[in-house]
């Protein structure tokens, strides 16, 4: 569709509550799309909204482990990483590649 190459990618970390690896997940996220026009949206899984736990489901993308990291690009979303947390540079490149 025209104009969807300009909207900024959504990442989306979901966690919850005595996740060891989320705070981590949310320092590298935050450090890797400070100061850019990438949105970062943190998702308490145990309170999700059903219109979004709808919208995984339509894209066939399922939330198995804390810290899960998805991205919307384009209307899309896709699963990053699931139960890990990857560093600056990994995330940035799996982003980049996406958009």
């Amino acid at each position: 569709m025209p104009g969807e190459q300009d909207i900024a990618p959504t990442i989306y970390l979901f966690t919850q509550d005595g996740c060891v690896k989320c705070p981590a997940a949310k320092a590298v996220i935050q450090e890797a799309f400070d100061g850019t026009n990438v949105v970062l949206e943190t998702v308490d899984l145990e309170a999700m909204d059903s219109d979004f736990e709808f919208k995984l489901l339509e894209h066939q993308v399922f939330i198995a482990s804390t810290p899960s990291i998805i991205i919307e690009n384009g209307g899309n979303l896709r699963l990053l990483y699931s139960g890990e947390v990857p560093t600056v540079e990994q995330i940035r490149r799996e982003v980049l590649d996406a958009a």
